[in-house]
């Protein structure tokens, strides 16, 4: 069994573990956002919590803050992403894809 063990990548599974850092992160693929703009999208839980979320995120590098006098404005960093999938997904994806064309070559043998 292969143990996987890195803390950077383990701050970026835990970032996108949550649904409202996803909705972010969707919602900063489309362009920078400013803060006012990403507590709007949720009105549920607050200015506070969203400004929590966004420390999570920008602890992770998964998005680069820039100032802009009264502004901040929050961008998408996909670097950390790609990493992750580069890396850990990518591995599984083949062994994967591996094993179902292995099923298939026995599904079609001739007996």
């Amino acid at each position: 069994m292969v143990t996987y063990q890195n803390t950077n990548d383990d701050s970026i599974w835990k970032a996108i573990a949550d649904g409202k850092r996803r909705t972010i992160l969707d919602a900063l693929s489309q362009g920078p956002k400013s803060t006012g703009e990403l507590v709007d999208l949720f009105p549920q839980i607050g200015r506070t919590a969203v400004l929590k979320h966004l420390d999570i995120l920008q602890n992770s590098n998964l998005i680069l803050i820039k100032r802009e006098g009264r502004v901040r404005w929050n961008h998408i960093n996909i670097a950390p992403l790609q990493a992750v999938c580069s890396g850990w997904i990518l591995r599984h994806v083949e062994g994967i894809t591996t094993s179902i064309e292995s099923l298939k070559s026995l599904a079609e043998q001739d007996d």
